[in-house]
């Protein structure tokens, strides 16, 4: 299903079409939002559980709200907006929650190594040696921690239908060419595209949202330009540290 996302973001309108052609659109649709609404027994999603999934399936539903109606039913509009907004809330949750255990992290790092700097003021060399014993036994453990991770966030849905409350977050080390992408910005850029190309369907749409969905559209709008500013603070940054290291 991520390969049908990453398509519709490159080109969305040309993706639609070979679907179309090959008569399997509504059925890998109707698929793709049976899999975006499948919970466990906690509540938490059966599927799209990494940060970089929920990325991919908010990008690929967001590049096909500009298409005209003759490509994007009415009501597919409505249905794929729908979705990508629960997407995009569900992301947003992730991304803060994975920052504030990282923070955690850092914080018992930095506990950590005071605790270490103590003892090594008062203890010789035996002590030293324990300790640096403990300390290749933490360092294993946490590789053990992030494989286990990595192999269970590789099995299949059905296997994993229990009352665990994981959402994985992404692996470290996973890079993607969509990294640079903000997918909240990504999406109101769209939604103004949709806006300007037709005016009609759009005030239709925005019409026809209940409270809820009209709430999260403003709370992701407003993320949005939180989010551009937060990018162009950042650029400012490593332009200046750039030009001070030169």
């Amino acid at each position: 299903m991520q390969v049908v996302a990453d398509a519709l973001y490159y080109n969305a309108p040309l993706t639609l079409n070979i679907l179309q052609k090959l008569g399997v659109a509504t059925e890998i649709f109707n698929l793709w939002f049976q899999m975006l609404q499948q919970t466990k027994k906690s509540g938490l999603r059966a599927n799209f559980k990494r940060e970089h999934d929920k990325k991919v399936c908010c990008l690929g539903l967001t590049s096909l709200l500009p298409l005209p109606a003759d490509q994007l039913p009415w009501e597919a509009l409505g249905r794929v907006f729908r979705a990508t907004l629960d997407l995009l809330v569900a992301y947003k949750e992730q991304v803060a929650e994975a920052a504030k255990e990282e923070e955690a992290e850092d914080d018992d790092d930095m506990d950590g190594l005071q605790s270490e700097d103590e003892d090594d003021d008062g203890n010789g060399s035996d002590k030293e040696m324990g300790d640096d014993a403990e300390d290749g036994d933490e360092a294993d453990s946490i590789r053990l921690q992030k494989l286990a991770a990595q192999a269970k966030a590789f099995r299949p849905a059905d296997d994993d239908d229990d009352d665990s409350d994981d959402d994985y977050s992404d692996d470290e080390e996973l890079q993607s060419p969509i990294d640079e992408i903000d997918p909240f910005i990504f999406f109101v850029d769209n939604i103004k595209v949709l806006q300007a190309t037709d005016p009609l369907r759009f005030q239709n749409l925005t019409q026809t949202l209940d409270f809820h969905y009209q709430a999260l559209a403003n709370g992701v709008a407003q993320h949005a330009e939180q989010r551009r500013a937060e990018i162009e603070k950042e650029k400012l940054e490593k332009a200046s540290a750039s030009a001070t290291a030169s």
